[in-house]
């Protein structure tokens, strides 16, 4: 059987991709407009300091929060969430927007205030005075807003820990081969010497080899330890050869072997 696989047709093409930045970039023009026109209507021309941050944050806050539920849709198209990712996306889209909805506030609060009672946040001590007042009121109304982010993190945490300690673990597939049984003969230990230690660990030794037979069959990803013990053979079900019949070893290409999966090694000594 050949081991072919079909190549999957790829969602999107050229046209979506497009209309996908035709959509983000026409958010953002959007957002431009109307908050230039909705500064100027409420507060006048846009100029100096305050009004500069006020429209820069809003234009930019309003969308991020419209790109959001944005790349929700193109992940949703593209199936990569899944229900509880679904869940912490719209969580996250929450918490985002009162992020940003709190700066609007209180930057629309205090520019407002200082208006109202004759003060020129273009001097520089009224800036000054702005500034601290909108930052210090945006950090403290972010406390809860930080305190509540922190309990979730730590309870998706806790979560994500829980399933990983309740997931089953891979063992590698077993059986039992007399270990005398599974000693290489002399010759073969002295050529193992000279291929190099593929595993070194606590003073035990491994070997990572191609085992060829007597009947010129050879068998990749023999793994032996400590110079003698043939300990275990990768992607097999049971050992398909008797150890007597191996007549040689050759090293593995490291660079050439791929990621071990623990459930795919049959180990010969009937532990797991």
């Amino acid at each position: 059987m050949n081991n072919v696989t079909a190549k999957r047709k790829q969602k999107g093409g050229f046209f979506w991709w497009l209309l996908w930045i035709a959509v983000t970039i026409g958010s953002f023009i959007l957002s431009a407009i109307f908050w230039t026109w909705f500064v100027t209507l409420v507060f006048g021309e846009i100029q100096g300091f305050a009004l500069t941050i006020l429209w820069v944050g809003a234009v930019f806050g309003s969308w991020l929060v419209t790109m959001i539920p944005i790349i929700r849709a193109k992940e949703r198209y593209w199936n990569r969430l899944s229900s509880e990712d679904e869940t912490n996306v719209t969580w996250w889209i929450g918490w985002i927007a009162l992020t940003i909805a709190t700066f609007f506030v209180s930057t629309g609060f205090w520019t407002w205030f200082f208006a109202r009672n004759g003060g020129n946040i273009h001097n520089l001590s009224s800036a000054r005075n702005w500034i601290f007042a909108v930052f210090g009121t945006w950090m403290v109304a972010l406390v809860p807003l930080i305190v509540i982010m922190y309990q979730k993190v730590d309870r998706a945490y806790e979560k994500a820990r829980a399933k990983r300690e309740e997931a089953p673990q891979p063992r590698p597939k077993t059986v039992y081969i007399d270990p005398l049984k599974r000693l290489l003969n002399e010759s073969l230990s002295q050529r193992l010497k000279q291929i190099p230690v593929t595993l070194k660990r606590g003073g035990q030794t491994g070997h990572l080899v191609t085992a060829v037979l007597k009947d010129g069959r050879r068998f990749q990803n023999v793994f032996v330890a400590n110079g003698r013990e043939v300990l275990g053979i990768y992607g097999k079900d049971k050992l398909p050869f008797e150890i007597q019949d191996i007549i040689d070893l050759e090293p593995m290409e490291l660079e050439k072997v791929g990621v071990f999966s623990e459930e795919n090694w049959l180990r010969l000594d009937g532990r797991n």
